[in-house]
């Protein structure tokens, strides 16, 4: 990987206002730290650190420091790699960065981009293509960080995946992430009147894991067997019929009768 130099300056004072300071001398403050190195307190240019996000791999690039300032020679020229990098919410300018010194004798874990390359053979017959995985973490020394790892899903049919156990051995790489996982598979496509639901119905949206196949028939409820319907409460159906229930004309001839009775 291309190894891109930035200008940065050691500074001694620490604390929010020398941040303050910093910031409307128009830098921001940096840290630099490592396994073999001690901490030093920086100011960097945050115009000329996008310049070299945005054009190169982000967080996997190789930069090297040129330091500046009273007692950077104890700093000497470091490559490091962006570690941690603080954005303003709204205007998203940086405020803040964490810089790690990286030996370039030694292996790193990193993680890398997953492109996928090729159209696969299920999609060109109405599948659909479902990446799972962007990224997968490799082992490697620094200079030898791939910008991405390509997978090619060309030979994919309806119902096939791709897991990290199916990839050729890298030659200058190790693969750390788990052989089980997936990276992309192809899955069957779904009706036009599921795709509607799906879409009027957020709820709906979790069953994108299981598509509807098209023309398969959905199950049915069944229906009650003659003879089994449940029954309404006798109640119930005095009450539907406009009759009185049977307790309750029963009480009410009794009472009635009573009262017929000759007085004594």
């Amino acid at each position: 990987m291309e190894q891109r130099q930035l200008e940065v300056i050691l500074r001694t004072s620490r604390g929010k206002e020398a941040a303050r300071r910093i910031r409307r001398e128009g830098k921001i403050p940096a840290v630099l730290y490592g396994r073999k190195i001690q901490t030093f307190h920086l100011a960097v240019k945050p115009e000329e650190l996008k310049q070299i996000l945005t054009s190169g791999a982000r967080e996997n690039t190789l930069i090297g420091l040129k330091v500046s300032g009273p007692g950077s020679n104890k700093v000497g020229s470091p490559v490091v790699m962006l570690k941690d990098l603080q954005v303003h919410p709204l205007d998203r300018s940086y405020l803040h960065a964490d810089f790690y010194a990286v030996a370039m004798d030694e292996k790193i874990e990193v993680d890398i981009p997953v492109r996928l390359v090729g159209k696969a053979e299920g999609v060109k017959v109405g599948g659909i293509q479902q990446q799972a995985m962007r990224e997968i973490k490799v082992r490697c020394l620094p200079s030898e960080i791939p910008e991405f790892l390509e997978v090619d899903v060309s030979a994919l049919q309806i119902g096939d995946s791709i897991h990290v156990r199916d990839l050729a051995p890298p030659e200058k790489f190790e693969i750390v992430t788990d052989k089980n996982i997936t990276l992309a598979s192809v899955v069957p496509p779904i009706s036009e009147a599921k795709y509607e639901e799906l879409v009027a119905t957020p709820e709906a949206a979790r069953e994108l894991a299981q598509p509807e196949r098209i023309g398969e028939k959905k199950e049915e409820p069944e229906a009650a067997e003659p003879g089994k319907e449940g029954k309404e409460p006798r109640e119930a159906k005095e009450a539907k019929a406009g009759k009185e229930p049977r307790e309750a004309k029963e009480g009410k001839e009794g009472k009635e009768a009573k009262e017929k009775e000759p007085k004594k």
